[in-house]
């Protein structure tokens, strides 16, 4: 099977363990796995992200002795201090979350915990480097939404989690008992935005996500090909106006609305990776902030943004970077896409791999595409083709009149039922040469 996780983040037994509180805690902890919710896994930056949250200089901790212990909202300023002078990266605490929400349900400064969850953050701003005092403050909700993020990555779920209303339940569609946000900021319209799309109200959910667009202060770069939101000044707003883009399109809105959605899907990705911190040439996370040179990486943005970029999709691929190929002679672009350009480049297949096993069952396999310049000649064949068994499961003829005009992306699609439990599947896309076109990801549905 297509296991990338637990050997790819490779915890240690000890780290992957979740203890027991002791009597004087609640007793309704969380303890089976969260399954699929419609959040997939996205290579590589989405997995290069969630082995960063597992490392050492990530935010997943085992702790003991965890305490309920002063506060931090709704408190005056000195408790909240206090709070942060004691959860200095040695002793870990945890207190009521916006929704009064408190790990392992402890009561106030008694009964202790232990086990393994994510803190508030490690301390670490721009390219990974230590900058700050770690705050090891283990938040229920922060633990609640890397729950999906774990669970796409067959990672450690936190520990200390139990049944009841959160505002990131919304993310898993889960409408029942959600306490409804009433501000316009982006995180909230966007959350709101999912909850009418688990009402069965789309058109609800696109008037939020359009609210989301006017507030970001759209712009279209033509230097680099794509859309961007300098209105959203918070990377996490940026992850979760994708998951909203990308619920959207599959939620029953179509035509030119459908269109629209395309070519933001696209942008506000490729936004996201070029926002994502490098230490050692190998992506990590996300600083909070789009614009504050101290902003820290810390568990809830990075856990947004993962969600983004796996979001509507099992599985989720970039052409041209790893693990997918490419032959010399294409051009991998800094909006990330990789490009084919007529008379410089060779005619023949432009991406293909990346050989991953997957379990069997019935998939739609999207291609994003789009050509600057679509003439009568072009031609772009796909097809999924199972390396193993030497046959093509599906494929696509893409011709001039199937991409969009003004050089925008589409989604062209090939449905397959993988029946070969010892498959290699590879995506492929074969460019007969006669106009540019850019292939940016490559989705599993």
């Amino acid at each position: 099977m297509f296991q990338i996780l637990i050997a790819a983040i490779s915890l240690s037994a000890a780290a992957a363990q979740t203890v027991s509180t002791v009597p004087g805690a609640s007793q309704q902890v969380l303890s089976q796995p969260l399954q699929f919710v419609g959040y997939g896994t996205h290579q590589p930056h989405g997995l290069a992200a969630v082995r960063y949250m597992y490392s050492p200089k990530g935010t997943w901790r085992s702790y003991t002795g965890l305490k309920n212990i002063y506060g931090y909202y709704n408190v005056p300023q000195d408790t909240k201090n206090q709070l942060i002078a004691y959860a200095n990266g040695n002793n870990p605490a945890t207190c009521p979350d916006p929704n009064s929400n408190v790990l392992w349900d402890l009561p106030y400064n008694s009964a202790t915990a232990s086990g393994s969850s994510f803190m508030e953050h490690n301390g670490r701003g721009q390219g990974g480097v230590a900058s700050s005092q770690p705050f090891s403050q283990f938040w229920f909700d922060d633990n609640w939404l890397a729950r999906y993020m774990s669970a796409a990555y067959g990672a450690p779920q936190g520990a200390g989690l139990y049944a009841h209303n959160t505002r990131w339940q919304i993310i898993g569609l889960n409408s029942n008992g959600w306490p409804i946000p009433d501000g316009n900021y982006p995180d909230q319209r966007a959350l709101r935005g999912l909850n009418d799309i688990a009402q069965g109200s789309p058109s609800n959910a696109l008037s939020e996500w359009n609210a989301i667009l006017s507030t970001a202060g759209t712009n279209y770069d033509s230097s680099n090909q794509r859309y961007t939101y300098p209105g959203l000044g918070d990377s996490y707003y940026l992850g979760l106006f994708k998951i909203l883009t990308d619920r959207l399109m599959d939620a029953g809105i179509s035509g030119s609305d459908q269109g629209t959605l395309f070519q933001h899907s696209i942008s506000i990705r490729s936004m996201i990776l070029s926002e994502q911190q490098y230490s050692n040439d190998q992506p990590i996370g996300w600083v909070a902030s789009r614009s504050d040179p101290n902003a820290l990486i810390n568990t809830e943005t990075i856990a947004c943004d993962v969600l983004g970029l796996g979001a509507g999709a099992r599985y989720s691929f970039e052409a041209g970077a790893s693990p997918m190929d490419t032959p010399s002679g294409f051009f991998y672009r800094p909006y990330f896409a990789l490009s084919a350009v007529a008379g410089n480049s060779p005619a023949g297949y432009m991406v293909y791999g990346p050989y991953v096993n997957l379990p069997t069952g019935q998939y739609t396999v999207d291609f994003y595409m789009r050509s600057g310049s679509p003439n009568n000649g072009l031609s772009v064949h796909l097809d999924v083709n199972d390396a193993n068994a030497n046959q093509v499961l599906g494929s696509n003829d893409v011709t001039q009149g199937q991409f969009y005009t003004g050089n925008r992306w589409g989604r062209y699609s090939i449905i397959v039922n993988i029946q070969n439990s010892n498959n290699q599947m590879e995506f492929r896309v074969f460019w007969g040469g006669q106009a540019d076109v850019d292939v940016s990801a490559i989705r599993l549905r």
